[in-house]
């Protein structure tokens, strides 16, 4: 089936769709996406496809070796463990930038309102992209180009891992709405320390929870297997 682009940037359009698709579970954890497949697929050039391999390999949602297919890696509990350690300190840097001048950024606000509706909906794959583009957010706010830049080296990844574990595994929706809120509630109110705090709630609670769903996963696994 080949799938029609909205003609904003191609590239960007094909890097969404080739997101999306991931993101979702409908390219799964392990599939080889070639320049020749994705051409085909989103009917685009073939400098157009690599452009947009290459954009999501930056972003860590696929990885590729010299003159290979892009694959979507199925991310490990060290991976889960290291991406989280690696976000507290530039997102606490942040949270405590926006605390300190009690600007709650307004895409932050939004994307906490995508997070409400998804919820509601019981609709995972949104509520995660809604979750990581108000963790963007947040960053974006403070201005810092670099402080940004380092964060969207983990966000792709993060984004991905949340993604295979909740496709898979229950989560608290609701709960883990409201933990966002009470960071933007922090930053509000202009408590850098609260703003810190909730925010690294929140960090080690998701992080707990994804390696807690990723241990019982691989239990399933090797039962499955035996």
């Amino acid at each position: 089936m080949t799938i029609e682009l909205e003609s904003t940037s191609l590239t960007d359009s094909l890097s969404d769709a080739l997101r999306h698709q991931i993101i979702s579970g409908e390219i799964a954890p392990g599939e080889k996406l070639s320049e020749a497949w994705v051409s085909t697929r989103f009917a685009v050039a073939r400098p157009t496809a690599k452009a947009g391999l290459d954009r999501l390999t930056n972003e860590g949602i696929l990885r590729r070796g010299q003159r290979r297919s892009a694959v979507v890696p199925k991310l490990s509990a060290s991976d889960i463990a290291d991406l989280y350690y690696s976000r507290e300190p530039i997102e606490a840097n942040a949270v405590t930038s926006l605390a300190e001048k009690s600007a709650v950024p307004p895409k932050a606000e939004r994307a906490l309102t995508l997070m409400r509706l998804a919820a509601a909906q019981e609709n995972h794959a949104d509520h995660t992209e809604a979750d990581i583009s108000l963790h963007r957010a947040l960053v974006a706010a403070t201005g810092s180009a670099r402080l940004a830049r380092m964060h969207e080296t983990v966000m792709g990844e993060t984004q991905l891992c949340i993604a295979q574990v909740r496709a898979q595994a229950g989560v608290d929706l609701p709960a883990l709405t409201e933990r966002h809120a009470a960071i933007l509630e922090a930053i509000r109110v202009g408590d850098a320390a609260l703003a810190v705090q909730a925010l690294l709630a929140d960090l080690h609670s998701c992080r707990d929870t994804l390696l807690n769903d990723v241990a019982a996963l691989d239990d399933g696994d090797e039962t499955e297997s035996a």
